[in-house]
């Protein structure tokens, strides 16, 4: 992971992007013209939890979707990550509230409970941003 584009937020150069509970949220790399997905969401916080492992769903009731250039995941109708590689950025699209955790993304922020991050840059960290 170089360069992660989170809501206007841009994440760069950081070990993980965002950890909830001590746990990575996502990870990913490119493998032999496919995307390779991890995805943690941890119980509690959440409501339902799940685990995908290199695009293996270990745990919860998702749907993965991967192509060469990226990644998603659902939860019945509800998207709630999406990952879309252009050349060195990614942009990550979170919608983790049908989870029960007030976690998404939109076109002008990344929201996290009440918080609204906008327009910010961090570089290299051991962890981007961290939740609870």
């Amino acid at each position: 992971m170089s360069r992660i584009t989170i809501g206007t937020n841009l994440i760069e150069d950081c070990d993980t992007a965002i950890t909830i509970s001590g746990v990575p949220l996502f990870s990913y790399k490119r493998e032999q013209k496919k995307v390779s997905l991890s995805f943690d969401v941890p119980c509690p916080p959440a409501t339902k939890e799940i685990q995908i492992k290199d695009n293996i769903v270990l745990k919860g009731d998702v749907t993965l979707k991967v192509d060469s250039n990226s990644a998603s995941v659902k939860l019945g109708d509800s998207l709630l990550i999406e990952l879309l590689v252009k050349g060195d950025t990614t942009i990550v699209n979170l919608d983790l509230r049908p989870l029960g955790l007030r976690i998404y993304t939109d076109s002008n922020a990344f929201y996290i409970g009440s918080s609204q991050l906008s327009q910010n840059i961090i570089k290299q960290c051991a962890k981007g941003i961290t939740i609870g």
